[in-house]
């Protein structure tokens, strides 16, 4: 961050050489004035005129300027963009930390939790964090939506961790649902992984499909032995009575009567 204060006093006491310029970024603007510092002191030495004056008023107008200009108006102008990516880091850690507590911000017309989490997703990936990555694409799934980016960046999280099932099964439904770049896809590096399988080429070449499972067929149930028993021999019935007679399916008298029977 640039400060008002230092900058006043660089052009106050160092104005003739057009320093503070070169402490403001203004480069260009430094190297013209320290030319113009040279050209003016040549002409004050050849000509014994004091052209050397005008550099000094030039920085001696920049020092008043500097100190009579409001904070702000120093800031948008020269740490505007340190301003922002201040106010987009600040923002984005405030956003993580309402993510952790899931304390999702509401704003109509627009998700921004989904924004949120793509961002955050984004940033992991960026800084090797691929399971935290696959973290965030994943509750950005959990919004309900099947955005294509989202399962692309998926596929890549996973081929960067070499997990080739799933990345494969998130690049087939990227491109069910409007991923197009196919060019993308052979390029990309993280899909590297990925294109090394065996697997690749013949998903590739069923139009990044995986071929589905067989569904498993019930055996069908084996043929009853319509084979005829053996008959019992008469003791072995006799002794089929006796536990029907146990039972009470048969009386006593029934019992003796079969039993006649078979010993006949």
């Amino acid at each position: 961050m640039k400060r008002k204060s230092v900058a006043g006093f660089l052009a106050l006491f160092f104005g003739i050489f057009g320093v503070h310029r070169f402490y403001l970024g203004r480069w260009f603007q430094g190297v013209a004035h320290f030319l113009l510092f040279f050209i003016a002191l040549g002409i004050t030495v050849d000509e014994n005129w004091p052209a050397i004056i005008a550099p000094a008023i030039l920085g001696f107008v920049d020092a008043v300027l500097f100190f009579a200009m409001p904070i702000e108006d120093f800031d948008d102008k020269y740490n505007a963009r340190r301003i922002r990516e201040r106010i987009r880091r600040e923002r984005f850690a405030a956003a993580e930390e309402a993510e952790n507590q899931e304390e999702w911000p509401k704003n109509s017309g627009r998700n921004p939790s989904l924004a949120f989490l793509k961002s955050l997703g984004i940033e992991r990936f960026r800084a090797g964090d691929f399971d935290g990555a696959v973290d965030a694409f994943v509750k950005a799934l959990e919004k309900g939506i099947e955005y294509p980016w989202l399962h692309f960046n998926l596929a890549c999280c996973y081929s960067m961790i070499q997990e080739a099932d799933a990345a494969m099964e998130h690049l087939e439904k990227a491109v069910a649902n409007g991923f197009d770049d196919h060019n993308k896809i052979y390029r990309h590096a993280s899909l590297q992984f990925l294109r090394e399988q065996p697997e690749f080429g013949p998903f590739a070449a069923n139009g990044f499909k995986r071929p589905r499972a067989q569904q498993h067929q019930p055996e069908a149930p084996a043929a009853a032995d319509l084979t005829p028993l053996p008959p019992l021999n008469p003791l072995d019935q006799i002794l089929q009575l006796g536990q029907l007679k146990e039972k009470g399916l048969i009386s006593d008298e029934e019992f003796q009567r079969e039993k006649q029977k078979l010993l006949r």
